[in-house]
């Protein structure tokens, strides 16, 4: 069973994922099983059904590391295979201390919560994305200083599109 190490912020959570068939997987998330339905909707969204209910899930892949937005809450992990885990430490750490937030998805900037030199937290909401009718935080994805902000309040920003750096 392949086995992977997602990383969010400082958090580290063990992975084994188990094909079933037809886009089924088995998935063990710190040895709690549960099944997921997975499907491609479009190139840069999925959707994922897990014990009966429904996610629709938007991301953006950078190398290792994947920008998530579900149901409103943005989420920046780093999901490697445990062999290649020791070749991404030394990265991971360089990695740790500037981090781009970009747009997951297409959309316009409603509001900007923060302003270049604030201090933030893993978590804390910068700014809010409206996309499909809905507002979404997008949230600092480690403890830092916003020493970049790109967008301002009425923009319209393309997937992937360079928000803000936290380091």
């Amino acid at each position: 069973m392949p086995q992977y190490i997602l990383t969010r912020g400082h958090e580290e959570r063990l992975a084994e994922v188990s094909p079933l068939g037809d886009g089924v997987f088995e998935v063990q998330i710190d040895g709690r099983a549960v099944t997921v339905d997975a499907r491609i909707v479009e190139q840069s969204v999925c959707s994922f059904v897990v014990d009966g209910s429904c996610y629709e899930v938007h991301f953006s892949r950078e190398h290792e590391l994947y920008t998530l937005l579900i149901g409103g809450e943005h989420y920046a992990v780093a999901a490697r295979n445990r062999r290649v885990r020791a070749a991404f430490s030394t990265a991971a750490r360089v990695l740790a201390g500037r981090q781009v937030v970009h747009a997951p998805m297409p959309g316009r900037v409603v509001r900007v919560l923060v302003e270049p030199g604030a201090a933030v937290k893993a978590g804390d909401p910068l700014l809010v994305l409206e996309a499909m009718k809905m507002e979404n935080q997008l949230r600092s994805p480690v403890d830092g200083t916003v020493v970049e902000l790109e967008v301002e309040a009425g923009q319209i920003v393309a997937t992937g599109e360079k928000l803000a750096v936290v380091e």
